[in-house]
């Protein structure tokens, strides 16, 4: 079947009228990516005294026990605790805190103490066991 003149005609404005509409809405999607592209701003393409200006750390000013033990500064929160730790001896308490608050285990805790792994283990266990009765009695 053949078209006529007035069809054929019809049939190309209607052609050129979706190509138009299609380019103008493709040239409106790409004028409103370049301009948010020109608004956003990446963090990761910021220089480091820019990104360390834009947050903040809260801090709020919890109660902090502070225990240093050779290298390493354990802040504690819960004052309980920071007392039990504190009637322990010197070496049970760095056991303790380099086992639970430094996740290290028996065998690094010995060579950082210069102790067997077995007294570590036996130092911990007796530390943990004076703590809970500790806390049994309420002190």
């Amino acid at each position: 079947m053949k078209l006529l003149s007035f069809e054929n005609s019809l049939l190309n404005r209607f052609d050129y009228f979706c190509k138009k509409s299609l380019k103008f809405s493709n040239y409106k999607i790409l004028k409103t990516e370049k301009r948010m592209q020109d608004k956003i701003v990446l963090y990761s393409k910021l220089s480091e005294d820019i990104f360390y200006q834009l947050y903040t750390l809260d801090d709020y000013n919890i109660l902090k026990f502070v225990i240093n033990i050779r290298d390493f500064e354990i802040a504690i929160e819960n004052e309980m605790l920071y007392k039990a730790l504190m009637l322990l001896s010197e070496k049970k308490r760095e056991i303790i805190l380099l086992s639970f608050f430094m996740d290290m285990t028996d065998e690094e805790i010995g060579k950082y103490m210069l102790i067997p792994r077995s007294s570590v283990q036996y130092n911990r266990k007796s530390a943990l066991k004076y703590i809970k009765n500790l806390m049994k009695r309420g002190k």
